[in-house]
């Protein structure tokens, strides 16, 4: 029975490579943990990086990703995304996470990484030293705060585990460990869609502990695989957990000293004025879907319309408002006679009680041209946008104006086509030419016209059209000087001019910065009192800075003193920007790197410290308005960065008293 034997033979060194195969897996496999204090059990001879050794006295560190970050043997590098690159490592330093109130919960400094513009496919990589088999760290996701993470780890011998992590809302955090039985040489980790940065603290990294059943402690098995050249390896993996969500605040406070976040709390009664016991006062105007303007008292009664017009809608509708000084007139930008004006939008401006309404910018209103002799003018115009290039121009549909004509024109007017057109009853402003503008949405052609004569016609330039144009060339942002005699405004590319506020006929252009003009000024404010009358608070927006800066006397020139630099990114903003009514200080409103929040912050000019009034992290602060007295503040409200929907609400300016006042609502403006 020879063949009995080789079959017991055959059976009896296959059971052996079982067994022999199914020790080498359970002698080689990864334990995950969520327990922090579980896996410090289980592991000896370990370090932990806080980061503090790297990061500044303030600010923060920037490593790109073909630099990189080494810290204690470890390489922290970012890779993949594609086109748009795998993001930036920072290193927020302690006083620059201190001022942040989506980073409260962190004590120091610590690590944050977002992947640009499409998080999903870039990752953050650790190396790790020889003979390190346990590894563990905090994690947090900035926006939104609940969130997946995905963390694979690759030991020397080839096996690779990937489980997925998912962070909670304040104040808890995520804590992912790892103990392997062979070598961890790297860790990767990948944010989830949509995510927009990750934070990670308290890295640390060593031996395990030997006589430990780490099958035991690390409780039950993940759903995730590990794979290891085509064998299957035991992974045990416990609950996930997770500590805390966060942000890298936005402003990079340079002359400010451990400043600490007012205490935001929501008031049910909304008479009792921060610190003072009196009843906020005054009339705050609001915009409501674009189309019209609302009145309402601060405790939130009397709310009602104010004005309204039928051309107003969405992209040409009304935009921000501005009390004058004295709380006589409300001026504001609009775009309803867009199709009929130079300007995408204009600066118009009527009494308190909605009536008196006039043209500030590119005057007179189209009810006074009656009052002007009447001419014709003629022109050609060209559609000059080749065939072979694609730009605005290509869709050929314009409408035509002559400034001082009753309606404008519409036209077809395909690449490579002309057209003479004829304005008839053409208003003659004097002896100064009126210019021909074209139109197609948001975008707009333009060439110096001609100087219509009244009783005559007259035949314009010809007026080539081609490219892209100029996108929202009009008037916004309405800032009255103290004594009323002018306001200032700005165009859609944030260059401010100033005309008298009882304005002009016909288009001008004052250039409120003499000799150079700052990058990207969309924010600014001149000063309240006599002794700031000539002052002018503006954002400076670059790829290398963004801050605020201050102008003193008429005349003065850019740069004037800087104040406060926000942040030394690229795409960085300053939502707003506001003198206190006393001239003490200013407001402004910025968002954290990651664009998850934005908060209002208080400038001291004695002290030159900052100190946040308010202490959002889930939601962003935009427009906002200071009450006469300086003891409230009314701001826009949203839920996401851009966000068409808003609401107003109220806050003291210690930080107390929040409130919401009304729904659906934007652009406040707080007059006497």
């Amino acid at each position: 029975m020879p063949h009995i034997y080789f079959l017991r033979s055959i059976y009896v060194c296959f059971a052996l490579a079982l067994l022999i195969k199914v020790g080498v897996a359970q002698s080689q496999a990864i334990y995950f943990f969520d327990d922090k204090a579980a896996f410090l059990s289980a592991t000896d001879q370990t370090r932990t990086i806080d980061f503090e050794s790297v990061a500044p006295r303030k600010g923060f560190g920037k490593y790109a990703p073909n630099v990189g970050l080494n810290i204690d043997g470890i390489n922290f590098r970012t890779s993949g995304g594609l086109k748009f690159g795998s993001g930036t490592i920072y290193v927020p330093s302690a006083d620059y996470t201190s001022l942040n109130p989506g980073t409260k919960m962190l004590d120091g400094a610590h690590l944050s990484w977002g992947a640009p513009n499409e998080p999903g496919n870039a990752h953050l990589e650790l190396k790790l030293p020889s003979g390190v088999n346990a590894v563990g760290a905090d994690f947090w996701a900035m926006q939104p705060i609940v969130s997946p993470i995905e963390i694979t780890v690759t030991t020397s011998d080839g096996l690779t585990h990937s489980t997925t992590v998912s962070t909670k809302k304040r104040p808890d955090s995520a804590f992912a460990g790892f103990i392997s039985t062979s070598e961890i040489t790297t860790v990767s980790i990948t944010l989830a869609k949509a995510q927009s940065a990750l934070l990670l603290d308290n890295l640390t990294f060593g031996r395990r502990a030997d006589g430990i059943d780490l099958a035991a402690i690390a409780a039950k098995p993940s759903t995730a695989s590990a794979r290891m050249e085509n064998e299957t390896s035991p992974v045990v993996s416990p609950r996930t957990t997770s500590r805390e969500t966060s942000g890298v605040k936005s402003e990079s406070v340079a002359p400010t000293q451990n400043a600490q976040p007012a205490i935001v709390r929501e008031s049910p009664d909304p008479s009792a004025a921060p610190g003072s016991g009196t009843a906020a006062a005054g009339t705050i105007a609001y915009v409501r879907g674009g189309t019209e303007i609302r009145s309402i008292l601060p405790d939130g009664s009397n709310d009602r319309r104010l004005w309204t017009h039928a051309d107003a809608h969405e992209g040409l509708g009304i935009n921000e408002l501005a009390w004058s000084p004295d709380g006589s007139e409300l001026a504001f930008s609009s775009g309803h006679e867009s199709v009929a004006s130079f300007y995408h939008s204009d600066i118009f401006a009527m009494k308190a009680n909605a009536t008196g309404l006039r043209r500030v910018t590119n005057g007179p209103d189209r009810s006074d041209y009656s009052k002007y002799g009447k001419g014709t003018v003629t022109v050609t115009i060209r559609n000059e946008q080749p065939i072979f290039r694609t730009s605005k121009a290509s869709a050929g549909i314009f409408f035509i104006y002559v400034v001082g004509a009753d309606v404008p024109q519409a036209v077809v007017l395909p690449p490579g086509s002309s057209r003479i057109l004829t304005f008839n009853n053409v208003a003659d402003f004097g002896d100064h030419a009126q210019a021909l503008v074209a139109v197609y949405g948001g975008n707009r052609w333009f060439i110096p016209g001609t100087d219509v004569k009244a009783g005559k016609v007259v035949k314009a330039p010809d007026f080539g059209i081609s490219g892209d144009g100029i996108e929202l060339f009009g008037a916004f942002r309405p800032i009255w000087k103290r004594d009323g005699s002018r306001i200032s405004y700005r165009s859609g590319a944030c260059i401010v001019s100033s005309i008298s506020s009882r304005g002009t006929v016909g288009h001008t252009f004052d250039p409120v910065f003499t000799g150079e003009h700052p990058p990207a000024p969309c924010a600014y404010d001149w000063g309240p009192t006599a002794e700031t009358a000539d002052q002018l608070l503006y954002s400076v927006t670059k790829d290398e800075e963004i801050g605020i800066y201050r102008l003193k006397g008429s005349g003065a020139q850019h740069p004037g003193e800087k104040l406060v630099t926000i942040s030394t990114e690229k795409f960085q903003f300053i939502n707003d920007l506001r003198w206190l009514p006393d001239g003490s200080g200013f407001l402004y409103s910025a968002s954290d790197l990651a664009y998850s929040f934005a908060n209002i912050l208080k400038y001291d000019m004695a002290t030159r410290q900052i100190v946040p009034v308010t202490n959002f992290e889930e939601t962003f602060v935009k427009s906002f308005s200071v009450s006469p007295d300086g003891k409230w503040i009314v701001f826009e409200r949203t839920e996401k960065f851009i966000d068409n929907k808003a609401d107003l609400w109220i806050v003291g300016i210690d930080g107390k008293g929040l409130r919401v006042l009304a729904k659906g609502a934007s652009n406040p403006a707080w007059g006497k």
